[in-house]
C-alpha cells in the first residue's frame, strides 16, 4: 500500500485465553478483504521456513509446533523458530523481531492490519512510530480470572497510544464480539475522515 494511505493497525492485548482469537475472528469476518491478520511471530516463522528450504505458509506447522520433525532436523517447529529468533537477535539486535513485524505491516496491502498478540509497550509503540500514533488502536481484552502470571507478556499501558478496554464476560460472546468490531470500525471511520497521511519516518 502506498505511502499516504489510510492504513491502520488494531493490536489486541490481553492474557492467555482472554478472548483474543475470538476477537480476531470477529474482526476478520467484519472487515473481510480490506484486512489482514499479521502476528508478531509471522516474519520469524517465514524466515525459519526459508532457512530450512520449506515452501509453506507461516502457520503451516501450528498443529505440530511441539513435535520433533525431520524437516527441522529433528527440532520441533517451536524450537526452530526460537533458534531463528536467537540468531536474528545476535546478528541484528534485540529489537529485530519487532522491526521485522513492522516491515510486514507496512508491506501489507490491507487497509486494516489486525494483530492478536501485542505483548508490551515496546511492541505496540514501534508500530505507532512507523505508522503514526493516530493510526494505531490497542484493544485490551479483560476476562475474569485470567491474567499474565504464567505468561511473558503484559498489559500495554503507554500513554502515547490509543487504548480501549473491553471485557469478555462468560456467556456474553456475541456482545463481546460486537463491542470489538464496533470499536475498530469507529476507529477506522475516524482515520478515513481525516484523509490520507504519510507514514512516520
Amino acid at each position: 500500500m502506498a505511502v499516504g494511505s489510510s492504513k491502520i493497525a488494531v493490536l489486541l492485548n490481553g492474557p492467555p485465553r482472554a478472548g483474543k482469537d475470538t476477537a480476531i475472528e470477529a474482526l476478520r469476518e467484519a472487515f473481510g478483504q480490506i484486512s489482514e491478520v499479521i502476528k508478531f511471530t509471522r516474519p520469524v516463522k517465514d524466515l525459519t521456513h526459508e532457512r530450512f528450504g520449506l515452501n509453506c505458509d507461516h502457520d503451516a506447522y501450528e498443529e505440530l509446533k511441539d513435535t520433533p520433525l525431520p524437516e527441522f532436523l529433528g527440532m520441533t517447529p517451536r524450537q526452530a523458530y526460537i533458534d531463528t529468533s536467537a540468531k536474528l537477535k545476535a546478528k541484528h539486535g534485540e529489537d529485530v523481531v519487532r522491526r521485522l513485524f513492522v516491515e510486514a505491516v507496512l508491506a501489507s496491502n490491507a487497509e486494516i492490519v489486525l494483530n492478536p498478540d501485542a505483548g508490551d509497550d515496546d511492541e505496540a509503540e514501534i508500530v505507532a512510530q512507523r505508522l503514526g500514533f493516530d493510526r494505531v488502536l490497542v484493544i485490551r481484552i479483560h476476562r475474569k480470572d485470567h491474567d499474565f502470571s504464567q505468561d511473558c507478556r503484559t498489559w500495554v499501558t503507554s500513554p502515547k497510544l490509543r487504548i480501549i478496554d473491553i471485557h469478555n464476560n462468560d456467556g456474553e460472546r456475541r456482545i463481546f464480539e460486537s463491542q470489538v468490531v464496533a470499536t475498530a470500525k469507529a476507529f477506522l471511520d475516524e482515520v478515513r475522515a481525516f484523509g490520507p497521511k504519510a507514514y512516520a519516518a
